[in-house]
């Protein structure tokens, strides 16, 4: 693992800029993060029917990242073909 003295020395004469950079151009208050009320406060306002809603919160309410916003959905036939050795 890298240590930050050494991070540092990679990134040369932009180390100081890149590691303290805080100025970014879109705010913390416009970003729509993950969380269990993702289903409610992104999708509550759209024109989505009822039974779509309940079905993308079912999605989002099951499987290991169950109620934590995040969504994983693996294709059915991943095999060989689609694996960094085909």
């Amino acid at each position: 693992m890298l240590t930050i003295d050494k991070i540092t020395e990679l990134l040369g004469p932009d180390a100081d800029s890149l590691l303290n950079f805080n100025d970014p151009k879109i705010s913390k208050d416009q970003l729509n993060l993950p969380g269990p009320d993702w289903i409610d406060r992104i999708f509550i306002n759209s024109d989505r029917n009822i039974q779509t809603l309940k079905n993308l919160a079912w999605l989002f309410a099951h499987g290991r990242l169950a109620k934590t916003g995040y969504l994983s959905i693996l294709p059915v036939d991943q095999g060989i073909e689609h694996s960094g050795g085909a």
